[in-house]
């Protein structure tokens, strides 16, 4: 069965294991998340009421049109290579175009997973490369990622409980990392491949032809 958000403490709790045996975070952060994010959708797939593999959609518009940004996608380690988060991912392009969205984009936790997600339809759309806080950058030409205004609300949430730095230049929010680093628009290159972009119609079909940008993510 797939869940869409929460329906009850139990499966709450269990999205709080799921992320932090994924990816580490505190479960202090995770509630926190979950507690205060207002425009957050989580999707779940249970079997007999356990939680097997969960993912985030949360708003956001690119050339005009609406779409979703997708991330922790994860399963429990217990029940990978089962394919549940296949499963997982073809609700959310469903569920994405039962709300009228135009696409979903998503940033790879890590390089093997391109090749993972483009299974899926995901092609490479989003570009950037590591740059000091202040280093001066052209975003002529580029197409940035519009966060939804509940998302930055959270961010800034974010930032005054924990302390996370952000930086702000030419209107774009960057999220600050490593001591001092922050991620910045850059030329289409294998290199420099950054992010992805599932279409789920025909106006955002050569979206990723285009030189687009994720400025501020969840990392």
């Amino acid at each position: 069965m797939i869940v869409v958000r929460f329906e009850n403490p139990a499966l709450r709790e269990q999205a709080v294991s799921l992320w932090h045996e994924a990816f580490g975070d505190s479960e202090d952060y995770i509630r926190f998340f979950h507690g205060t994010h207002s425009s957050c959708y989580c999707l779940m797939l249970t079997e007999s009421d356990e939680l097997v593999s969960a993912l985030y959609l949360i708003d956001g518009e690119l050339c005009s049109q609406q779409g979703y940004y997708l991330f922790a996608a994860a399963t429990f380690k217990k029940f990978r290579g089962k394919g549940y988060m296949a499963k997982l991912l073809k609700k959310a392009e469903s569920y994405a175009k039962q709300n009228g969205k135009s696409f979903i984009a998503l940033v790879p936790a890590e390089p093997t997973l391109f090749d993972y997600y483009s299974r899926f339809g995901y092609k490479t759309a989003f570009y950037a490369c590591k740059q000091p806080v202040g280093t001066r950058f052209d975003a002529d030409g580029v197409n940035v990622f519009c966060w939804s205004a509940g998302h930055t609300e959270y961010i800034h949430k974010e930032q005054e409980k924990y302390g996370t730095r952000l930086y702000e230049a030419d209107g774009m929010l960057f999220s600050v990392y490593d001591g001092g680093f922050i991620k910045t628009p850059a030329d289409k290159s294998d290199t420099y491949r950054y992010g992805m972009l599932l279409s789920l119609d025909e106006r955002t079909q050569s979206f990723t032809q285009l030189n687009s940008y994720i400025g501020l993510t969840l990392e």
